[in-house]
């Protein structure tokens, strides 16, 4: 009697054991960074820490740090080709895909990344982003700073600097401003930044202090007019083929944290790197710093300001709408924050 209880008992435990159970899903997170770098110690790992520690058994990412898997430049590809299951890109580098992403780039507009990260994400519930966006799902807007000009042994003090210099730039819209005084735009990648200055295919560039320590571009420049030159907006993101065939409890996670709130932390925690960036490239030997003044920023504005927003309207579809949207996405960002 003891045994048939016990059989029984064992084998009511192996049906329930083989009944229906939650599968965890991996989903593999290319980066296009080196795990050390700051992107990946300061915004990205936490998180994807923040993720994980939801439900193991419900979703876990993995990182995949480094080049070799994804890039700069391949990130897009790697991700439609479930190389990956999620991605970090910047919408310049793949400007065909992403026109109307380019907003964010415009000079003179983000106040600081706190405000343009909200604001892009206002921008895409908005459908500021159109159909640029119909194939993914958005999980955080990461926006960078406004970029300065920077030299190698020439000075910088005003714009009229970049007169005869070949000045780099990941931004379209910054090509045209670089134009605009004298200079010629040189489309290069931020990893090849560094060789480009070092072998003098290059003089200059027009970046962030973000990318300085990561790519240690404080070797190679040693003049800096700080100065609201756009900014540049990254994304990760996964594809909505594949967001949608998760299950829903792992879609949840993921939605909350995918947030504008989110997105606007994240600008914060950017804010934060940018400050700790200059101070750590002003302390780095002996450089030379300038600020812009308010009038060579007003005379900027009304030099290029108008051109620039023309040309994005006219090579963009939708540009003038999504000009629109943008401004009252920042408006929005800049009343929330204040709240």
């Amino acid at each position: 009697m003891i045994r048939r209880t016990l059989a029984a008992l064992l084998s009511s435990a192996a049906l329930f054991a083989t009944g229906p159970a939650v599968a965890q899903e991996t989903l593999g997170f290319g980066t296009a960074n080196p795990e050390q770098h700051p992107l990946v110690t300061r915004i990205l790992t936490p998180w994807v820490e923040a993720i994980n520690a939801e439900d193991p058994s419900v979703l876990e990412i993995q990182l995949r740090n480094g080049p070799m898997i994804v890039n700069h430049t391949n990130f897009f590809d790697r991700i439609q080709d479930d190389v990956v299951q999620m991605v970090f890109g910047i919408t310049a580098f793949d400007a065909g895909r992403f026109p109307r992403s380019l907003v964010t780039t415009l000079p003179f507009m983000v106040q600081n990344a706190e405000q343009g990260a909200l604001a892009a994400c206002l921008f895409y519930e908005a459908g500021g982003f159109g159909d640029e966006t119909a194939d993914i799902v958005p999980l955080l807007f990461v926006q960078f700073p406004q970029a300065s000009l920077h030299f190698q042994n020439h000075p910088a003090t005003s714009m009229e600097d970049m007169a005869g210099m070949k000045v780099m730039t990941g931004s379209p819209v910054v090509s045209g401003l670089i134009q605009a005084y004298g200079g010629t735009p040189l489309s290069i990648n931020v990893p090849e930044m560094y060789q480009a200055l070092q072998r003098g295919t290059a003089e200059g560039l027009v970046m962030n202090f973000t990318a300085f320590p990561g790519f240690r571009l404080n070797e190679v420049t040693t003049d800096h007019l700080i100065a609201p030159l756009g900014g540049g907006l990254g994304l990760v993101f996964m594809m909505r083929d594949r967001f949608e065939a998760l299950p829903d409890a792992a879609q949840e996670i993921l939605e909350r944290h995918s947030t504008c709130e989110t997105s606007r932390q994240t600008g914060a925690a950017i804010d934060a790197w940018e400050a700790d960036a200059l101070a750590f490239v002003q302390s780095d030997g002996e450089r030379r710093f300038h600020t812009m003044t308010d009038a060579q920023v007003a005379e900027l504005v009304e030099r290029v300001g108008g051109p620039i927003e023309a040309a994005y309207i006219e090579r963009t579809p939708g540009g003038a709408e999504a000009l629109e949207i943008y401004r009252q996405s920042l408006d929005d960002a800049s009343a929330a924050i204040a709240e």
